[in-house]
C-alpha cells in the first residue's frame, strides 16, 4: 500500500478544510500532492505540496473564504511521483452554510411600555475568537411590522451594543430582534407586557427520586424577598400523580409559611385516590411520578408566586450506571468502561456506604450471541459452550465514579457485565466483534476527565500486535484540527477552544498485510470561558444610595467588556437571553450534523463515524451484518444551589432620605480595557433606591483570547432595616377609587409606632373613611413587631392621567423611610381608532412635489385628555413582508393540469420579484429552466385543435378553462422563455369558436382539479376569465370576441349578481376593458366588503361554513380580483387596505392554499409593487397641523423604505393636518 487520504465530508466557508494525507511503507520518497476545491464544476480552492515519507509533515489546508456561496461542492485529491500519477480521487463535499455565531443579548425577558430594550450582538467564529463583521438589525412588532432597523453597523472586535426606545402606547406580544449577517438572520425575542415586579421568589427542594418503601415523600418549600429575607404568609401545596390514564386526583393542604416549611405528601393516600380508575388495581408497587406544587401567599398584600417540581419512583436507595463502555469486543484487548455509584436522593455516599465494594462480574463466551438466548443469565448454563467468569471488586471513591478494566479473552465473542452495590445492580452486554481478518486490533484511550482547553491531556494505545509508528488525526465540528505521527505507546496533546465541544481523536496504521488498523475515541472538551473575566462587589451588602464599586478582571489587555446588573425581580419574570457558559455550548453543538451512529465494527466505520472520507490502495474492513443495536439513555440530574442567608447590619437613620430612583436595569455598560498592562477594570457607582438584590453578570472579547463569560453570576444585596413598599398595580383608572396600599416592613430589633403619611397632590384626592372629628385623611399610624410587616391603606381617586407621583413618609422614634413612585393613570372609556389613508406617488423620472390636506373631528363625547394623534409613513407597504417565495418555484410534472400546477406559480414568483427588485440570479436561473420544461410538457397535451386538456388527445374535448389558463400563463412567460407564436393563436382560436351568439362562452370539456380552477362555476364567470386571458394579448386581437363578451356581462350587471366572487371577476373584466360600467361595479363590490382593523376583504358564503382558521382560497382570489379593478380604475389609495390584507395571508400561510389564488394574488400585488419600487426613493414629507409648534419631518429612502416611521401629534377637537411631500418615488401615509 502507498498512500491513505482523509478529508471530511462537510465543507464551510470561513472554515479551514485540512485534508490528511499519509504515506505508507510502499511509497515513494516524495510525493506531490495537490488539493482542489470545486464548485458548480469550476474550480475555486487549489493547493499543491510536497510530502516527504517519514517526514512528521500530514496534512494540506484550503480554506474556503467566509461570504462563499452554496453550490455544488467537490474534493479532488492528487498524487504525482517522478512524473506519474500514483492516485486520483474526488468526492463531493456537502456546504454547510453555519460558519459563524451569533449570540443576541437583552437586558431583560420582558419590558413595559414606554422602557428601553438594550441588547447587544456579539459575532465570533467557531474557535469564539472575535468575528468583525457588518451586521443589519431589524427590530418588529408582534405584527412584523418593522419598527426600527441598523444597516452596515460594525461593532467593537464582533460586539454591537444598542438600544430601542419603545412607545407609550406598543403592541403588547412577542416583539423580535433580527439580525442578519451574510445573508443568514438570527433571532431573539422579547415580551412587551404590562406587569407588576414579583418580590419574593418560591422554591421547593425535594430530592428527585423517593424510594418506593416510603410512606411520605418529603420536601421543604422556602419563599424569600429578592432581599433575602423570609416571607411570612401562607402556603398551599398540592401533590398529584403524573400519569396519563387517570383523572388527575390531588391532595391539597394549606399552612402557614415564615420563610420556610417542611411539606410531606402521603403516597398512600395518593394512591388509593387513584387506584379505582386505573389499570394497576392492586398493585402495591406504587410507581408514578409525583407532582407537587406550592403556592405562596403573602400574608400582607396577598400576592402569590408559584414553583414546583416532579418526584421520580426509585426500586432502590442507590444508583448505579455504566456512563460508558467499549461497544464492540476487540479480542485480546481490554475492556474499559466508567460506573457511577450515587444516592437516589442525591446526596453524597457517606464514608460507611463507601465501605462497600462494588462488585463486577464478566462473563465472557466465545459462542455468537443468537436472538433465542435474549433471556436472563440463569437460563443460558442449558447451552453448550465456553464461559469464562471473572469476579472484580472495587472500592468506591468519594466522587463514586469507578474505572473498570479487564483483559479480553482472544476468542470471545459476547460479553456480559454486571455491576452490584448493595441492594442495586444493573448489566451490559456486548454482542458485536469488530471485524479483522488478520486478528489486529487497536485501542486508543485517556484516563483524562473534564478535559479544558489549554491544558494538555495524555493520550494511550494499545494494540495486539507491535506497532512501529502510527498516524492520528484530531477532529471537531468536522472538520480537521491537528494531525501527526507517533512512535510512542503515550502521546500528549492540548486542547484548543476551536476543540470544543467535542473532540474526535482518530488513530491508524497500516500492518505488514496492507491491512489499515485503527481506532477513534470521542471526548467532550470544555471551552475555555471563565478564567477570562471575573467580576466582584466592592461588598455583599448595601444600603440604597450607597456609593459601591464594581472590580472586574481580564486576561488579556485591550479586552471589550459587556457588563449587565439587573434587578433579581425582573429576572424572576424569565430569563434574559444572556450569554452564559450554558448558551455557548449549546451554539458550539449546533456545528455538528451527526447525531446519532451505529455501533462501528469494521476499520471503515471508524473513519465514517469520524465524518471522513477517505482514500487509500490499502485493504479497508466494511461492517459486517449486524442485528442488535446497543443504546442506553443516561437520566440527566439537574438541582438548584442552595440560596446565600443574609444577616443584618446596624440601623442607623439620623435624616431622611426620599427613595426616589427604582431602575429595573441598573447598570449596563461596554467598555475596554485600552492599555498595554491594564487588565483590571474598577467602576464606582451608586446603589439604586430599590431594597432588593442585583444581579452582575459580564463577558468579555479579545483579539487572542477569544469569548469568555462569568460562571456564575455575582449579588449584591440592597437592604435597610425599616422601609416602606407600596404595593401598586400596573395602572389605574382616572376618576375610580383605588386602594393605595402602604407595606411598612421592620426588621429592627424592637417593635416600632410608625407614623405614615400620605403627601397631597393635584393630581389625586384622597378619600376619608373615618368620622371622627380630628381625624386627617393622609396620615394613620400603626405599630409594627419586630421581623414583620403591616399594612396601611388610603382610598384614593386619581384625577390626571399619565404619571403621577405618590410620595410616602414613615416616620418613628428609631428609624424613617420615605418613597416616592409613579403611578401609570389609564384614561376611562373604551379606546376606539379611526385611519386614513393617502398615497404620496412621486414615481417618475424628476423630483416633484405633492401635498393633501386631512381633517378629524374627534367626537363631542370622547374622554377628555385621552385622544390620541399618530402619522405613520412607510415607502414599501409590501416589501420583505413576503418572505419564502422561492418555495414556490417547481419543477412541473404530470398531466396537463398538473403541470400547469406548478408552471404557474414560476411565471407569477418571478414577475412579483423582478417588480420588487428582489431576484438573485440563481433563483432565476432555476425558474426559468423549470418554465421552459414546463412549457415543452404542457405542448404534449395541446390537441390538434389546438386546445388544451388533462391528457391532449385522449379527452372527448378539449377545455376552454384549461385552454384560456394556459394561454394566460404562456403570454406571462413570454418575457422569460420562447413561446411560439402559433401555439398562442391556434389555442385562442378555438377558444373564441366556442362563443355564443351572445357572447357568453361554454365549456364542453371538464377540468379535473377543482382547486386548480378556483372559484369558477357558472357561465358568467367563465365568461369574464376568458375574456381577461384574451385581453392579455398586446395588439388588439379578438376585440369582436371581447366586445361581445363585455355586453353579456355588462348585461348581466344590470340583471344584478348576488355573488360577490361572480361580481369580483365580471369587475375585473369589465375595469380592464375600460367599461363605462366597471365604476358602479366596483363599488357596488367594496359596499359588500367586510373590514376588520387596517384590513378590507370579503368573505363568499361557500367560505363561511368552512370551520378552517384560515381563509378559504375563493377568498384570496376574490380580493385579489378586487385589488386589480382598483389598479386598473386607478383607484389605488382605496385599495391599500385589501393589499394588505392579502400580503398578510401571504405572510403566515406561507404559499396561498391553491394555484389559481396563488396566480391571482402574485399578479395584483406585483402591480403594486411595480408602482412602489418602479422608482428610487427619496422623499421628505412634512407633516404641519395648527396643534404643532415645529412641523414633523419623515425623510424616506432606498435603505428605509420598509420602516414604519411613527410620530405622534398633539390632539386638537379639530385636527387638520397638512402632509406635503417632494422628492421621487412611492410612500403611504396614515392618520
Amino acid at each position: 500500500p502507498t498512500f491513505l487520504v482523509a478529508a471530511p465530508w462537510n465543507i464551510r466557508p470561513g472554515v479551514n478544510l485540512t485534508v490528511g494525507v499519509a504515506l505508507l511503507p510502499d511509497s515513494p520518497a516524495q510525493v506531490t500532492v495537490k488539493g482542489e476545491v470545486i464548485r458548480d464544476n469550476e474550480t475555486i480552492l487549489s493547493r499543491e505540496m510536497v510530502f516527504e515519507k517519514g517526514k512528521k509533515k500530514n496534512g494540506l489546508s484550503l480554506e474556503l473564504p467566509l461570504n462563499s456561496a452554496s453550490g455544488n461542492y467537490e474534493l479532488l485529491v492528487e498524487g504525482h511521483a517522478d512524473g506519474r500519477r500514483i492516485f486520483s480521487n474526488h468526492t463531493s463535499l456537502m456546504y454547510m452554510s453555519k460558519s459563524t455565531s451569533v449570540f443576541i443579548q437583552t437586558d431583560k425577558s420582558m419590558y413595559k411600555p414606554g422602557q428601553e430594550v438594550l441588547f447587544r450582538i456579539v459575532t465570533v467564529y467557531p474557535d469564539l475568537k472575535p468575528y468583525k463583521v457588518s451586521l443589519n438589525i431589524y427590530i418588529r412588532d408582534p405584527r412584523k411590522k418593522l419598527i426600527q432597523q441598523w444597516l452596515m453597523e460594525e461593532g467593537d472586535l464582533g460586539v454591537v451594543s444598542k438600544k430601542f426606545q419603545l412607545s407609550m402606547n406598543p403592541p403588547l406580544g412577542d416583539w423580535s430582534i433580527e439580525v442578519e449577517v451574510n445573508g443568514q438572520v438570527h433571532y431573539q425575542r422579547f415580551k412587551v407586557m404590562e406587569y407588576v415586579l414579583p418580590k419574593f421568589d418560591v422554591m421547593i427542594t425535594a430530592p428527585l427520586y423517593y424510594s418506593l418503601r416510603d410512606e411520605d415523600v418529603t420536601g421543604v418549600v422556602s419563599a424569600k424577598y429578592t432581599y433575602g429575607k423570609p416571607v411570612k404568609g401562607t402556603v398551599t401545596v398540592t401533590c398529584l400523580s403524573v400519569s396519563y390514564w387517570t383523572n388527575k386526583r390531588n391532595i391539597t393542604t394549606t399552612m402557614e409559611i415564615n420563610g420556610s416549611v417542611n411539606v410531606t405528601c402521603n403516597k398512600l393516600m395518593l394512591q388509593n385516590l387513584n387506584t379505582e380508575q386505573s389499570w394497576h388495581q392492586g398493585d402495591s408497587e406504587y410507581t408514578e411520578p409525583i407532582e407537587m406544587i406550592a403556592v405562596v401567599t403573602e400574608s400582607l398584600t396577598g400576592i402569590s408566586q408559584n414553583s414546583s417540581t416532579i418526584i421520580f419512583p426509585k426500586q432502590s436507595d442507590y444508583f448505579i450506571e455504566f456512563l460508558d463502555y467499549t461497544r464492540v469486543i476487540k479480542p485480546s484487548l481490554n475492556f474499559i468502561a466508567t460506573l457511577k455509584v450515587s444516592r437516589s436522593d442525591s446526596s453524597q455516599l457517606t464514608a460507611e456506604e463507601r465501605h462497600n465494594l462494588v462488585t463486577i462480574t464478566a462473563q465472557q463466551s466465545d459462542l455468537l450471541f443468537h436472538h433465542s438466548s435474549l433471556s436472563h443469565l440463569e437460563n443460558e448454563a442449558t447451552e453448550e459452550r465456553n464461559l469464562t467468569v471473572h469476579v472484580l471488586n472495587y472500592t468506591v471513591p468519594e466522587n463514586g465514579v469507578i474505572d473498570v478494566e479487564f483483559p479480553i479473552l482472544s476468542d470471545t465473542k459476547t460479553l456480559r457485565v454486571q455491576a452490584e452495590f448493595l441492594s442495586s445492580k444493573t448489566d451490559i452486554g456486548v454482542y458485536d466483534v469488530f471485524s479483522s481478518p488478520s486478528h489486529t486490533y487497536l485501542q486508543v484511550k485517556t484516563k483524562s476527565q473534564d478535559i479544558k482547553a489549554g491544558k494538555p491531556f495524555e493520550l494511550s494505545i494499545a494494540s495486539s500486535k507491535p506497532v512501529k509508528e502510527y498516524h492520528y488525526l484530531v477532529l471537531s465540528k468536522e472538520q480537521i484540527m491537528n494531525f501527526g505521527t507517533k512512535s510512542t505507546k503515550t502521546f500528549t496533546l492540548t486542547a484548543e477552544n476551536s476543540w470544543a465541544p467535542l473532540v474526535s481523536i482518530l488513530v491508524f496504521y497500516v500492518d505488514e498485510l496492507g491491512v489499515v488498523v485503527n481506532d477513534a475515541l470521542t471526548v467532550p472538551i470544555q471551552p475555555a470561558l471563565d478564567d477570562k473575566i471575573k467580576i466582584s462587589w466592592s461588598k455583599d451588602k448595601a444600603k440604597p444610595s450607597e456609593k459601591v464599586s464594581l472590580k472586574i478582571n481580564t486576561t488579556e489587555p485591550g479586552s471589550v467588556i459587556g457588563l449587565s446588573v439587573v434587578d433579581k425581580s425582573a429576572k424572576l419574570l424569565g430569563e434574559s437571553s444572556d450569554i452564559t457558559e450554558e448558551s455557548v455550548l449549546h451554539e458550539l453543538n449546533l456545528y455538528s450534523t451527526v447525531q446519532y451512529f451505529p455501533l462501528v465494527r469494521g476499520s471503515y466505520g471508524v473513519f465514517q463515524k469520524c465524518s471522513l472520507w477517505v482514500s487509500t490502495d490499502a485493504v479497508l474492513e466494511e461492517d459486517k451484518e449486524h442485528f442488535l443495536y446497543g443504546g442506553m439513555i443516561p437520566i440527566e440530574d439537574g438541582f438548584g444551589e442552595d440560596m446565600p442567608v443574609s444577616k443584618n447590619g446596624p440601623s442607623d437613620f439620623s435624616n431622611l432620605y426620599v427613595r426616589t430612583h427604582f431602575p429595573e436595569t441598573w447598570l449596563w455598560v461596554d467598555t475596554e480595557t485600552r492599555y498595554k498592562s491594564e487588565t483590571e477594570t474598577t467602576m464606582d457607582a451608586i446603589v439604586p433606591d430599590t431594597i432588593t438584590s442585583w444581579v452582575a453578570s459580564a463577558f468579555v472579547i479579545s483579539e487572542n483570547g477569544g469569548l469568555g463569560v462569568t460562571t456564575a453570576p455575582v449579588e449584591l444585596e440592597v437592604f435597610q432595616p425599616f422601609f416602606i413598599f407600596l404595593n401598586l398595580p400596573y395602572s389605574v383608572v382616572r376618576g375610580e377609587q383605588f386602594i393605595l396600599e402602604v407595606n411598612i416592613f421592620n426588621y429592627l430589633k424592637e417593635e416600632a409606632e410608625v407614623t405614615v403619611i400620605l403627601d397631597m397632590n393635584d393630581a389625586f384626592e384622597i378619600i376619608l373613611t373615618s368620622n371622627e372629628i380630628n381625624a386627617t385623611a393622609n396620615q394613620q399610624s400603626v405599630s409594627v413587631p419586630s421581623e414583620d410587616g403591616k399594612t396601611v391603606q388610603f382610598p384614593i381617586k386619581p384625577k390626571q392621567l399619565g404619571e403621577i407621583p405618590i410620595k410616602v413618609t414613615a416616620i418613628s422614634s428609631a428609624a424613617s423611610d420615605a418613597v416616592i413612585q409613579k403611578v401609570l393613570v389609564k384614561a376611562e372609556g373604551l379606546e376606539q381608532t379611526y385611519s386614513q389613508t393617502v398615497l404620496l406617488d412621486l414615481t417618475g423620472n424628476k423630483r416633484q412635489a405633492v401635498s393633501k390636506t386631512l381633517e378629524f373631528t374627534f367626537p363631542s363625547d370622547v374622554v377628555s385628555d385621552s385622544e390620541r394623534v399618530q402619522v405613520t409613513a412607510v415607502g414599501d407597504l409590501l416589501g420583505p413582508s413576503i418572505n419564502g417565495l422561492s418555495s414556490l418555484i417547481k419543477m412541473p410534472y404530470g398531466c396537463g393540469e398538473q403541470n400547469m400546477i406548478n408552471f404557474a406559480p414560476n411565471v407569477y414568483v418571478l414577475q412579483y420579484l423582478i417588480k420588487t427588485r428582489q431576484l438573485r440570479e440563481d433563483i432565476r436561473s432555476k425558474a426559468v429552466s423549470f418554465m421552459r420544461k414546463g412549457y415543452q410538457r404542457e405542448l404534449l397535451f395541446q390537441r390538434d385543435d389546438g386546445s388544451f386538456s388533462a391528457f391532449g388527445n385522449e379527452d372527448p374535448s378539449g377545455s376552454t378553462w384549461l385552454s384560456a389558463f394556459v394561454l394566460r400563463c404562456f403570454l406571462q412567460a413570454r418575457p422569460f422563455i420562447d413561446i411560439d407564436e402559433d401555439v398562442l393563436m391556434d389555442t385562442a382560436k378555438w377558444i373564441v369558436r366556442h362563443q355564443k351568439l351572445n357572447g357568453e362562452f361554454q365549456e364542453p370539456g371538464k377540468v379535473l382539479h377543482s382547486d386548480l380552477q378556483g372559484g369558477i362555476n357558472n357561465p358568467i364567470t367563465l365568461t369574464a376569465y376568458i375574456m381577461s386571458s384574451l385581453l392579455g394579448f398586446p395588439d388588439k386581437q379578438h376585440a369582436y370576441a371581447i366586445k361581445t363578451a363585455t355586453n353579456f356581462l355588462e348585461d348581466k350587471l344590470e340583471e344584478g349578481i348576488s355573488d360577490n366572487y361572480t361580481l369580483a371577476l365580471v369587475t375585473y373584466a369589465l375595469s380592464w376593458v375600460k367599461s363605462t360600467r366597471a365604476k358602479e361595479a366596483l363599488n357596488m363590490l367594496n359596499q359588500r366588503a367586510e373590514r376588520q382593523g387596517e384590513f378590507r376583504f370579503w368573505v363568499t358564503p361557500a367560505s363561511e361554513i368552512s370551520d378552517s382558521w384560515q381563509p378559504r382560497s375563493i377568498d384570496i382570489e376574490l380580493a385579489a380580483y378586487a385589488l386589480l379593478s382598483h389598479f386598473h380604475q386607478d383607484r389605488l389609495a382605496e385599495g391599500i387596505p385589501i393589499m394588505k390584507w392579502l400580503s398578510h395571508q401571504r405572510n403566515h400561510l406561507g404559499g396561498f392554499s391553491s394555484t389559481q389564488d396563488t396566480v391571482v394574488a402574485l399578479q395584483a400585488l406585483s402591480l403594486f409593487a411595480a408602482l412602489t419600487a418602479a422608482s428610487k426613493t427619496e422623499m421628505d414629507i412634512t407633516v404641519t397641523a395648527p396643534s404643532l409648534e415645529m412641523p414633523e419631518t419623515f425623510s424616506i429612502d432606498t435603505r428605509n423604505r420598509f420602516l414604519l416611521q411613527t410620530k405622534e401629534i398633539p390632539p386638537a377637537q379639530q385636527t387638520t393636518i397638512t402632509v406635503s411631500a417632494e422628492g421621487m418615488g412611492f410612500a403611504v401615509f396614515q392618520v
